[in-house]
């Protein structure tokens, strides 16, 4: 298939969505896929990733215009976004991917929790679509092999959003942590705001490609106080890594991933006792990890399922 991506790849330090779209990219090409990044001619499948308000191939409108001249293209939508976390950073969101939305010939949402709100929203759930939960590189992101807990329980985070919502109030609250209980420490990776001012914290600045995953095999327990997540990128790759995760029950579709591997809280007042649970299951929970499902070959051979059906 001649397929084209409306997003660039990049490799280095970035959000979640930039890697996926990286490593779709890399999967199509060892297929024997081409791909191409401009509405070029005899293009099979448009991948619409992120249909900006610009006057580019990007655009939905560009896009529209090619599937009128070309109407055998097939135009998979991917919803990767919602209007919860930042209402006030982009107020357009929603409405923008609805509207590119009539184009397109399959919807594909990242996570149910995200496809529920596309139908509250107006999305109508008779229209083709999936739901392909996000995946990780295996090459990357891998268990250590004989793990045991360490004695002193290392924690970690990493983020490249330095969005609030990404759980700064439990960080600070986990930093004041490390100083009364003694019996773990806990390492942030990655951008963080103002807001957050550790004293207790190992900091680390934003990483990309392997060595990400050697300092998530380097700990214990991966946690997550991020809320309203579409899907996530930063979990998976600590659960890839074979860390069980403890997690915010407000955290969007982070439950639905987590849930058979990890512990949730709902608040600063829940959250030592949830902290408590998931070092004493440690183990049980590390062996619920099903790390082909988390990987990022089953997701993207998932998308190529969906691109083939539409060309048959």
């Amino acid at each position: 298939m001649k397929i084209m991506f409306n997003r660039p790849v990049k490799r280095e330090p970035w959000g979640g969505g930039s890697h996926f779209i990286t490593a779709l990219f890399e999967y199509f090409l060892k297929e024997g896929h081409e791909v191409v990044f401009s509405l070029e001619d005899n293009i099979d499948v448009i991948f619409m990733f992120d249909p900006r308000p610009s006057s580019g191939d990007d655009c939905v409108n560009s896009i529209y215009r090619y599937k009128v001249k070309n109407p055998s293209v097939k135009i998979i939508q991917r919803i990767n976004d919602t209007d919860i976390a930042r209402p006030k950073d982009k107020p357009w969101r929603v409405e923008l991917l609805l509207y590119a939305n009539q184009i397109a010939d399959h919807t594909v949402f990242i996570s149910n929790w995200v496809k529920d709100h596309y139908v509250e929203k107006g999305f109508q759930a008779t229209k083709p679509h999936s739901v392909i939960i996000n995946g990780c590189s295996s090459d990357w992101y891998f268990p250590a092999e004989n793990k045991e807990k360490s004695r002193k329980i290392k924690l970690i985070t990493h983020h490249w959003s330095d969005n609030f919502m990404k759980g700064f109030e439990v960080y600070n609250f986990l930093d004041a942590l490390v100083e009364t209980r003694k019996d773990f420490q806990f390492t942030y990776m990655g951008r963080y705001n103002k807001d957050y001012s550790p004293r207790n914290t190992s900091l680390l600045p934003p990483m990309y490609g392997p060595g990400v995953g050697e300092v998530l095999r380097d700990h214990d327990i991966y946690v997550t106080a991020a809320k309203w997540e579409a899907c996530g990128m930063h979990h998976i790759e600590g659960a890839r890594c074979g860390l069980p995760v403890l997690y915010h029950t407000d955290g969007g579709a982070i439950p639905e991933v987590c849930n058979q591997h990890g512990v949730s809280f709902s608040s600063l007042e829940d959250f030592e006792m949830s902290l408590d649970e998931i070092i004493e299951n440690y183990n049980s929970l590390r062996t619920n990890i099903d790390y082909s499902f988390l990987s990022i070959d089953r997701c993207c051979r998932e998308y190529e399922r969906v691109a083939r059906e539409l060309v048959r």
